[in-house]
């Protein structure tokens, strides 16, 4: 390590020796404490974390509130969604009436694309009449059962 880093680690001891803590004394010694008892055996615990954090959050969540979870950026904020759709209806309201007043001078062309796919749909051929007699056939075949069972 440099100079600086093992500078910065002891100034980091000078100051957890000086923070006070019940039972164990001070910082630095619950930070000997902990590496010692607990930094030896961790490997062992390893595969609990993921469980420990999953089990954790699922009883914390439901507690924080929904400012917090938007001050945190994981919901969307409420106002900057209103703000949004009000902008969004002032749109749609002033495209609508342009399309209007377009429309009352005769301007149809925002119908085109709509009326080439109604057209193209309506050209494609199907035939219907084959579509028709399959399903007279399928009722005629119920009615024979229905005939059966009057014989019996």
């Amino acid at each position: 390590m440099s100079l600086i880093a093992t500078s910065r680690l002891v100034a980091i001891g000078n100051a957890l020796r000086q923070i006070p803590l019940p039972i164990l004394g001070n910082a630095n010694l619950a930070a000997n404490f902990l590496v010692q008892k607990i930094g030896r055996k961790a490997p062992l615990y390893g595969g609990w974390v993921v469980p420990a954090v999953i089990g954790g959050t699922w009883f914390i969540w439901p507690a924080v509130g929904d400012e917090t979870k938007v001050s945190l950026g994981l919901l969307p904020d409420p106002e900057v969604l209103k703000a949004e759709a009000e902008a969004a209806a002032k749109i749609s309201a002033l495209v609508s009436a342009k399309v209007l007043s377009n429309r009352v001078n005769g301007d149809f062309s925002d119908l085109h694309t709509q009326w080439e796919k109604t057209s193209i749909a309506s050209l494609m051929m199907v035939d219907d009449e084959d579509e028709v007699d399959e399903e007279e056939e399928d009722d005629d075949d119920d009615d024979d059962d229905e005939d059966e069972d009057e014989e019996e």
